[in-house]
């Protein structure tokens, strides 16, 4: 096997911007529901459908650790992987961690009936790609070459 070259081992990004920008989302659209209120989610919408996509988000957020950590690589979207995962929740999203925090962020916004972070999470989609996910990916080309080439071709990004 070949030891992995430095530049295969230099981080995504210096800044761990998932959660960054989770925080920022929960905190803009509570901020703008109390100064510019929008139409209030019905409480009945809001209740059940805002527990189910947070409980599915906390569920997914669990599997995915376990299965990186049983992989001894990082969760920390900063650092360099240290192994290519493509089992448990990797088989069907490269990246099912995202994918929980997009259902955290609208289970929220059901839940505290802010229509705003219903707004904001699409918003969040799109940063999430632009500074968190497209680094991550050259990342994973650099490192692991063909076999993440290949995982790509056949996992899709989301879902």
């Amino acid at each position: 096997m070949i030891p992995p070259s430095k530049e295969s081992d230099v981080p995504p990004s210096s800044i761990p911007w998932p959660p960054l920008l989770f925080i920022a989302v929960i905190i803009a659209g509570r901020l703008l529901q109390q100064f510019f209120p929008a139409p209030l989610i019905p409480p009945e919408l809001g209740h059940v459908a805002g527990a189910l996509l947070v409980s599915l988000g906390v569920a997914n957020d669990i599997w995915c650790a376990m299965t990186l950590r049983r992989r001894r690589t990082t969760i920390l979207p900063h650092r360099s992987a240290s192994a290519l995962v493509t089992s448990g929740p990797f088989r069907y999203s490269r990246n099912p961690i995202y994918v929980s925090e997009l259902a955290l962020t609208l289970g929220l916004g059901l839940l505290l009936r802010s229509l705003w972070m219903v707004l904001l999470t699409p918003l969040l989609s799109l940063a999430l790609t632009k500074l968190a996910i497209e680094p991550e990916e050259r990342h994973l080309e650099r490192k692991f070459g063909a076999e993440f080439q290949q995982y790509a071709a056949r996992t899709p990004r989301w879902l």
